[in-house]
């Protein structure tokens, strides 16, 4: 069986990765500039803060 925290990251990524697509598209969409920043720090840490804090949290 999946713990918790593998879910967790595993749903992270993904969420990470489809703002990091959604922040490119905005950018080459010529969205507005605080939007395109805003998604890609929230993918940035959807990508990497999230995963880290999981893995030590749970002790990997």
């Amino acid at each position: 069986m999946v713990d918790t925290p593998v879910i967790l990251t595993i749903v992270s990524v993904c969420v990470g990765f489809i703002l990091f697509v959604t922040a490119a598209s905005g950018a080459r969409g010529r969205w507005r500039r605080g939007v395109v920043i805003a998604l890609f720090a929230a993918a940035i840490c959807c990508l990497t803060v999230v995963p880290l804090t999981v893995a030590l949290t749970a002790g990997v």
